[in-house]
Formats: C-alpha cells, sequence, structure tokens
C-alpha cells in the first residue's frame, strides 16, 4: 500500500511535509473510492446492455 500511495504522490507531483500528509491521503483516498465506483458503475452498465442483446 505505501508503494501505491508513493506512486500516486509521485505521479500528481503533490507536496512532501507534515502539513500536506493528511491532504494527501485524503486525496488519495476520494480518488480511489471514485475509481471503485466508477467501476461498478461500468460494470452495471455493461451488464444491462449486454442483457438487452441477448
Amino acid at each position: 500500500m505505501k508503494r501505491i500511495y508513493k506512486a500516486f504522490k509521485d505521479w500528481l507531483y503533490l507536496p512532501d511535509g507534515n502539513e500536506a500528509e493528511l491532504f494527501n491521503i485524503f486525496l488519495f483516498v476520494v480518488l480511489g473510492l471514485a475509481a471503485l465506483v466508477a467501476v461498478v458503475t461500468f460494470t452495471r452498465t455493461l451488464g444491462m446492455f449486454l442483457a438487452l442483446i441477448k
């Protein structure tokens, strides 16, 4: 998990330091949850389209 978080910080050029760490973790969690919701929504939509085709 630390490697994923470090890659996330490097990818977005987020600042280091104690004052920025809380914001970085919050952003990491929010974007992770948004990605999870996007995958679930896509899967449900794909399932509906496949049910219509069948």
